[in-house]
């Protein structure tokens, strides 16, 4: 559980400062920050699809975040 409170109380730093929007923008912004050991909590794509699917973790970050920042993240990238 530390490695996942780690996690949140960086996102709860980097996203807010960085502005993000959606999950993508805060997931590569984590995944610089972190050490190899705590980006294995994070989901990988399918290797055939390509597809993101978020995993129990991520859910868990993303509702978390959403009740201290009051942001909600979108699971796509805002377009400009």
């Amino acid at each position: 559980m530390a490695n996942k409170t780690s996690i949140l109380e960086t996102a709860l730093k980097v996203g807010p400062s960085c502005e993000v929007k959606s999950w993508k923008e805060l997931k590569k912004l984590l995944l610089l920050t972190c050490n190899t050991e705590l980006r294995s909590e994070f989901s990988r794509r399918d290797e055939k699809t390509k597809e993101t699917r978020l995993n129990d973790f991520e859910k868990w970050l993303i509702d978390i975040y959403e009740k201290k920042t009051g942001t909600r993240l979108s699971f796509y990238e805002p377009k400009e």
